[in-house]
């Protein structure tokens, strides 16, 4: 039995490594026209994302609302079928699994309707982003070359003026895997009305041989317990 709870533990150290990937400016707090008061908003996109029109276009925008946020003092908020996105600079690895995880926010009736698809993702790469203008969130996720999964929430669901997570994306990779870096994708899906998000959170499970000296180890464990008996 000894023996048989060294091998376990010995094995069993061959597990997984979890690890946070860093967004910048993960719940909006920063844009190119500076801290907003409470009331304020701003069309410009802090510069660690970018919008489908670039930088200052309109149809994403950085909010203080008090009361309404689900990190902070700020949050973003877009219109009908438009998205941003966020290349986080970490390239794709194999054999791993990424959850992210967004909050999104419900402004009121008039502008998180019923049906509201307050939209998330994660892309394979941002470059054909900018070469193709895809026209709206939609056109992003139907092409699957670019977006190795999405998943929305109606945020019309939670309560008026508060924001809530929408159902974590889970993605696991395979052996082989695209040559480029993970992107996270905001957007609208929605037939009418805006999405608004905040607190994005991005994470990475990999299967991690421990190394090989533990099993040995273990084995130099297992002879000394041969030994006693």
């Amino acid at each position: 039995m000894k023996i048989l709870t060294t091998v376990a533990i010995a094995f069993s150290a061959i597990g997984v490594h979890a690890a946070s990937i860093s967004i910048n400016d993960p719940s909006f707090e920063s844009n190119s026209g500076g801290d907003m008061n409470p009331g304020g908003w701003n069309n410009g996109l802090d510069p660690d994302w970018t919008g489908k029109d670039g930088q200052n276009a309109g149809g994403a925008f950085e909010e203080y609302i008090g009361g309404f946020v689900g990190a902070g003092t700020d949050h973003v908020g877009m219109g009908t079928g438009y998205y941003i996105w966020q290349d986080t600079g970490v390239a794709i690895a194999p054999n791993t699994t990424y959850t992210l995880t967004v909050a999104a926010g419900n402004r009121n009736a008039s502008f998180s309707s019923p049906g509201n698809a307050s939209t998330y993702g994660l892309l394979a790469g941002a470059t054909t982003l900018g070469a193709q203008g895809y026209a709206n969130t939609a056109a992003v996720i139907a092409d699957t070359n670019l977006t190795l999964a999405s998943g929305s929430v109606d945020a019309s669901t939670f309560d008026e003026s508060s924001f809530g997570d929408g159902a974590p994306l889970v993605f696991t990779t395979g052996a082989t895997v695209p040559n480029e870096n993970l992107v996270v994708l905001l957007g609208d899906n929605s037939a009418a009305g805006r999405s608004h998000f905040d607190n994005i959170r991005l994470d990475a499970v990999a299967a991690v041989p421990e190394p090989s000296s533990l099993l040995l180890g273990a084995l130099a464990g297992i002879f000394l317990l041969r030994r006693r008996r």
